[in-house]
């Protein structure tokens, strides 16, 4: 997702949507491997992820400030009953 199109975009049209992550993302803890799954949390300075559980372990990471270029949607969720996202970009 490009810069511009993270500006325009209202927090709740993101929390609860899936991502792939497209880098690997580190926090002072532990990293989250590129391909990886996870959640948004939340959209402040960036995003805040959630990974899936591990398949081995079971843990779940959460890492925050992790830029839009770093991550692709998966899913195509809906905001009152209407896709709110189309082929990568906001409906109007």
């Amino acid at each position: 997702m490009d810069r511009k199109t993270y500006e325009r975009t209202l927090e709740k049209e993101m929390v609860g949507r899936k991502v792939r992550t497209l880098v690997a993302l580190r926090n002072g803890y532990c990293h989250i491997p590129p391909g990886a799954i996870a959640t948004v949390k939340r959209k402040f300075k960036g995003l805040e992820l959630l990974s899936d559980p591990c398949s081995a372990c079971g843990v779940r990471i959460s890492i925050s400030r992790v830029g839009p270029r770093d991550v692709e949607f998966i899913d195509s969720p809906k905001l009152n009953g209407k896709e709110v996202w189309k082929d990568g970009k906001i409906e109007s």
